[in-house]
């Protein structure tokens, strides 16, 4: 049998899994699968991976366990995308030890431990992580371990309500190569975290932060003063920034575009994760 002639699907409702390999597109993924599928994906469908694991690059499915992530690691040695959501029974150590390769994730809505935090950044290859909506096991902010992503160019926070301070300066200090950060309802983030982005985010082109109830208009000259290569600022809803704290913005960086919409996923698209390899 070749490769060609395998079809993986949910062992729970049989809908087929959306793969993306050396010869086959899925430019669809996420849309019609994601709209379809409501079921955790068990993990005996993931150990069946091992057939054309080698050239496997990208995969996406809804819940799955530890034991689900770690056989993807086992049989596709070579996977540089997942996009997961809604695994509330996933700590993170199923990442351990992940491959260099896997340069893109998304977990929207999962439940990841401080210390799993740490084994999914543990392979050293993540340009892009989703963590929109993260759920904390303690209620804690563990977040500080994403400051180990030392390749991250791509970060999306957004509503990770939990995250203090200290996480953003860990983040801001251990990834300098960081273009394009969400942090879009983050409401313990104060003015220590926004001048250590300021101070440390040099090359950060974007910067969402959108109904931060904590960004105040010395925050915001923070960003102002440092930053240097911000080139849009998506801002609306910031309670505590005045129209005098805006317009000194602008004044100070005219070159930076200020939006005012809100916008759910950043970096490059579903479909430029998926494109062909």
């Amino acid at each position: 049998m070749s490769q060609s002639d395998v079809v993986y699907s949910c062992g729970s409702c049989g809908y087929p899994l959306n793969l993306s390999s050396s010869n086959r597109s899925t430019s669809d993924v996420g849309s019609s699968y994601q709209k379809s599928v409501k079921k955790e994906l068990p993990d005996a469908a993931l150990n069946q991976l091992r057939i054309s694991g080698a050239s496997l690059q990208s995969l996406s499915f809804y819940c799955c366990s530890d034991q689900g992530i770690a056989a993807i690691f086992r049989n596709c040695p070579n996977i540089s995308t997942i996009i997961i959501a809604y695994c509330r029974g996933l700590s993170g150590v199923g990442f351990r030890g992940c491959p260099g390769t896997l340069s893109h994730l998304e977990a929207e809505s999962c439940m990841l431990s401080p210390d799993g935090l740490l084994d999914v950044v543990s392979g050293g290859g993540l340009e892009y992580l989703n963590l929109y909506n993260l759920k904390s096991p303690t209620g804690l902010d563990g977040l500080d371990r994403v400051g180990y992503a030392r390749s991250l160019r791509f970060l999306n926070v957004r509503m990770c309500r939990y995250l203090t301070d200290d996480s953003v300066t860990a983040i801001a200090s251990g990834c300098p190569l960081i273009e394009e950060w969400s942090l879009a309802v983050c409401h313990g983030v104060r003015l220590p975290g926004w001048s250590a982005i300021g101070l440390l985010c040099n090359k950060l082109r974007i910067l969402h932060v959108n109904r931060c109830r904590n960004i105040c208009d010395q925050g915001l000259q923070a960003l102002g003063d440092g930053c240097v290569c911000l080139q849009v600022l998506h801002i609306h809803g910031c309670g505590k920034i005045t129209n005098n704290g805006l317009a000194s913005f602008s004044i100070a960086r005219p070159n930076v575009k200020q939006r005012a919409d809100e916008v759910m996923c950043i970096g490059p698209s579903i479909e430029d994760l998926f494109r062909l390899q």
